[in-house]
């Protein structure tokens, strides 16, 4: 993969971290995807959806498309989120009773502030490369 294909790549997988956290940071979202695809578990679509974007290592956060700031909100996301799947359940229960969970409250919290810190540059292109001073 060429350098410029592989920032392309890296700036859509901002793009998807930016969609899971609107995800994770919003009940009413949730409660929209329920209701739309029933046979979902939300609650582990929303740990999933993490897991699939977030690998967390150094390549990861190269300059672009990441600022320093991104990079610790996503990583502190991250722990919380880790956190969190040590001390629920593995099953979690139905979405309406995980809004209920302290924990999942506060992984909502945590979303929220990621998502604001990612949403001072918002979404970049996935045609063309973004450039350090964009």
């Amino acid at each position: 993969m060429s350098d410029h294909e592989d920032t392309l790549v890296r700036q859509r997988l901002r793009n998807l971290q930016i969609e899971a956290l609107e995800l994770a940071s919003s009940w009413p979202a949730q409660l929209k995807y329920q209701n739309e695809a029933p046979e979902v578990s939300v609650p582990n679509e929303v740990i999933n959806q993490w897991d699939d974007v977030f690998h967390g290592d150094e390549t990861q956060f190269s300059k672009p498309p990441y600022s320093q700031s991104e990079e610790i909100a996503l990583r502190k996301y991250s722990c919380v989120l880790n956190d969190i799947c040590q001390t629920t359940p593995a099953s979690l229960p139905v979405l309406q009773e995980v809004f209920k969970l302290s924990a999942w409250q506060e992984l909502r919290g945590a979303a929220k502030e990621a998502l604001d810190v990612m949403m001072v540059r918002g979404p970049i292109s996935e045609d063309s490369q973004k450039k350090d001073d964009d």
